[in-house]
């Protein structure tokens, strides 16, 4: 049996070993040079001296200090990217990217893939630059880093935006803002407005772009960015005249710097506004421009003046522009639309690898669940045979031991008697001796020293007897005493795998996904969420909700729900943000709860016995 017991410790031993391998990082983080510390510090508000200190500093050894190298190689391309320099090849963020993909480090695997991301992107290779972006999501989401999120998240809102994903790009961009929101940064907030006005601007919510646009617009001007503000109000003014507002929209043009883009726009509105003369004057203007898009929309424009009788004769040099533009937009529209498809193709079949990966991993760890929980039920077999075993051991010893003390009474007594009778007869032969009898009283005597010593010939049988069972008896005792230690050696063992099973129960419960969310950050529960929470009570408690059902029928939802979370060893002040109420009614709610119980025992609960104590030894 002692075997046994060994074999199943070693199982679990081996479990938790895997467990926490499962679930720890690849050993300690080595800490990062002085001058990397210090670049990184800087690096958000001061890019060109974060540069300056990486650039000066010796380059960490790519052979004997490959932590630091991989930090170096990153900071270098980020301080390039915020910066707008041109960077030729991903072979230097590469390298960190290679180095921190295997490892559990989420922030430095997630910053790796972002820059992988956007520096693919600038080399065209929109493909890989997706990938790497979605990567850095999935890593991104791991930490509490917002300013790593607004990055990420704008990143792929705006490949989507321009590639026109519009559910992708809402969803991605709506992220973004939330994201700066958390940060406190206005200019994320700023940008990502932009950003969000352009999708409602696609998707026809022209009355939500404008409001958007104009808080964009509100914290360009407190930040005093011109250059972005002039953007915006350029945006806007198209928004207008999508909305027939042509005289708004003119006012804001006449805001700005004059560009190609506000001539274009002076050109359209005036059109609008049937000032045919206006309209031409800044529609020729505007076709100084070299963008191919830009000279598509002003003949489009320069066109429908033609249509006025006052312009006919260029209509045909207007026409014959058009088209010509027009086809070259489309050369480069199909281009797009197949990359579009094929990134659409792309980008779901990611979402399905990563759907499928998480499935297997599911599984995985459902299995490991399962075969945690066949452990736990082999080890309480065990320790009830145990104890059981044990239990019957000292009983048969606890009786040996009540026979062995009757033995030694009865032989204390016969001995007394023994003693009382010697001493006796030795009165009697004193008295014989010392007197002058005659033949009747004499006879007398004698008969009555006969009767003792027949009685004690008698009382030393007995005595023998009872010597011998004694003797029996107490090597009977003391082999069983020393099963009975070895046993209760077994008892201290079993109590050994009872506590481990606890902690390996508590180990299993608190490595569950919802409770280790709920540890990090509480909050309200939906009723799904409740139900995951029993059915990891009932697992790995043995049955706790069942039981606890059965044991008080008329336990309401919301007082089972209690049950369960205190069995998961939640906090008042948890509780109290899980039932969204104050600790001083989670506080009230126990005691409710404790009345409850102590109705249904036929006793009562003990004055001293508290709630939490009493649900995690039901």
């Amino acid at each position: 049996m002692r075997k046994i017991t060994h074999y199943i410790l070693y199982i679990l031993i081996a479990c938790t070993a895997l467990l926490n391998i499962q679930c720890s990082g690849n050993g300690k983080e080595k800490t990062p040079l002085p001058e990397l510390v210090h670049a990184e510090s800087v690096m958000f508000d001061h890019p060109d001296s974060a540069l300056h200190i990486l650039e000066d500093m010796p380059m960490p050894s790519a052979r004997w200090d490959k932590e630091n190298h991989a930090l170096w190689c990153l900071l270098v391309t980020q301080a390039k990217v915020k910066q707008l320099m041109k960077i030729s090849s991903d072979s230097l963020v590469r390298i960190a990217y290679d180095y921190y993909k295997p490892t559990n480090n989420a922030r430095r695997k997630a910053m790796s893939a972002l820059y992988m991301g956007g520096v693919n992107y600038n080399l065209g290779n929109i493909e890989e630059s997706i990938r790497f972006y979605l990567e850095a999501k999935t890593e991104m989401e791991k930490t509490n880093d917002y300013k790593l999120g607004y990055l990420v998240m704008s990143g792929l809102g705006r490949i989507y935006l321009y590639r026109n994903l519009i559910e992708y790009a809402f969803e991605a961009c709506q992220s973004a803002y939330n994201y700066s929101v958390k940060d406190s940064n206005l200019r994320y907030q700023m940008v990502s407005l932009q950003y969000l006005a352009r999708c409602y601007c696609l998707l026809n919510n022209l009355d939500k772009a404008e409001q958007v646009y104009e808080q964009s617009a509100e914290l360009a001007l407190e930040l005093k960015n011109n250059d972005f503000y002039a953007v915006v109000q350029q945006e806007l003014a198209l928004v207008y005249i999508a909305q027939k507002r042509f005289y708004e929209s003119l006012e804001v043009v006449q805001t700005l710097q004059p560009s190609f883009q506000t001539y274009l726009l002076r050109g359209q509105i005036y059109l609008c506004l049937s000032k045919a003369d206006s309209a031409l004057y800044y529609l020729k203007k505007s076709l100084r421009t070299d963008n191919v898009y830009t000279k598509r929309s002003v003949y489009k424009t320069l066109y429908q003046l033609s249509c006025d009788s006052e312009f006919n004769i260029y209509m045909k040099e207007f026409c014959d522009s058009l088209l010509f533009y027009t086809d070259s937009v489309m050369s480069l529209d199909k281009g797009k639309e197949i990359i579009a498809y094929k990134e659409k193709y792309d980008h779901q079949k990611l979402i399905t690898e990563q759907q499928r990966l998480k499935l297997e991993k599911a599984d995985a760890q459902r299995l490991l669940f399962i075969i945690t929980i066949c452990l736990i039920v082999v080890i309480a077999v065990v320790a009830y045979l145990y104890q059981k075993r044990l239990v019957r051991k000292e009983t048969t010893i606890r009786k040996q031991s009540e026979q062995l003390q009757d033995y030694m009474l009865q032989l204390h007594e016969y001995e007394t008697r023994l003693m009382q009778n010697n001493r006796y007869m030795e009165e009697l032969k004193e008295q014989l001796s010392g007197q002058e009898m005659n033949s009747e009283e004499l006879h007398e005597y004698r008969e009555q020293i006969d009767s003792l010593q027949v009685e004690n010939s008698r009382l030393s049988e007995k005595i023998n007897s009872l010597q011998h069972h004694i003797n029996d008896y107490s090597s009977k005792l003391d082999k069983a005493r020393r099963e009975a230690d070895k046993f209760r050696n077994l008892s201290e063992e079993n109590l050994y795998l009872k506590q481990r099973e606890r902690v390996l129960a508590d180990y299993v419960a608190d490595n569950d996904r919802l409770v280790k969310e709920l540890r990090e950050k509480c909050r309200v529960l939906e009723n799904k969420e409740w139900e995951a929470l029993e059915d990891v009570c009932e697992s790995v408690y043995g049955n706790f909700v069942t039981r606890l059902q059965s044991f008080c029928p008329t336990l309401t939802k919301q007082e089972l729900h209690l049950c369960v979370l205190i069995r998961l060893r939640f906090g008042n002040a948890q509780l109290a943000t899980i039932f969204a109420v104050s600790p001083a009614s989670i506080s009230q709610k126990k005691f409710r709860l404790k009345k409850h119980i102590s109705e249904s025992l036929k006793n009562g609960l003990p004055e001293e016995m508290t709630l939490d104590r009493w649900i995690t030894e039901f």
